[in-house]
């Protein structure tokens, strides 16, 4: 029998409930995550650059761009305390795309 560790760490939490929230349509470019604390709390800052290709993944992306700010995650054992898209850059030469920068705080829920 194979037994798999189910990661919960807050990056893969947080890049499983994104790429869910894109409905399949995102592919992940990249993830970086580096540590952060202040005098209260702990958790991650994370980039991830995400990309779109074809219409139907543009439309997507366009609908994320408007829902991702407002949008309440539910992750065990952390809380999104700030979720941003920094950057975007759209392709409409050719088949349509767009890569989309997010950047986001975690920090560990008591």
């Amino acid at each position: 029998m194979i037994h798999q560790t189910i990661r919960h760490d807050p990056a893969t939490v947080l890049i499983r409930a994104v790429l869910s929230l894109a409905r399949g349509d995102a592919e992940l470019e990249e993830h970086r995550g580096t540590s952060w604390a202040s005098a209260t709390f702990t958790g991650m800052r994370h980039v991830m650059r995400l990309r779109f290709e074809d219409a139907q993944a543009v439309a997507t992306a366009h609908w994320l761009v408007r829902t991702l700010p407002e949008h309440e995650f539910a992750l065990s054992g952390h809380l999104v305390a700030d979720i941003a898209i920094t950057d975007r850059h759209c392709r409409s030469e050719g088949e349509p795309s767009m890569t989309l920068i997010i950047e986001a705080l975690t920090v560990e829920a008591d």
